[in-house]
């Protein structure tokens, strides 16, 4: 099993946008039938970051979604309005679940 994190930062002001656009973006992977990802607020680091992790049974799993989730209209018109918000591209970990 694996989690893949991605990390949001948003621009200052944009962060209210953004939360409320990653937890819409969540909840249109899951009834598109992807694992739905679970959204974090940080309290230290970058004002208004947020994380969300995503667990995936393996990684060809989650290569394989890949593209399925460009072909999903509802996910990505959610992303278009989420690229704007971010200070930077949003950063992606794939973590390895040991325990």
């Amino acid at each position: 099993m694996i989690v893949v994190r991605r990390t949001y930062l948003p621009k200052a002001g944009s962060g209210g946008k953004l939360l409320k656009l990653v937890r819409e973006a969540a909840d249109e992977m899951q009834k598109a039938g992807f694992p739905r990802p679970q959204v974090f607020k940080a309290w230290h680091g970058g004002h208004g970051t947020l994380f969300t992790d995503q667990r995936w049974e393996s990684v060809v799993q989650y290569e394989e979604s890949r593209d399925a989730v460009r072909r999903t209209e509802t996910i990505t018109s959610v992303f278009d309005g989420i690229y704007p918000l971010l200070a930077q591209t949003h950063n992606t970990q794939i973590l390895e679940v040991v325990d």
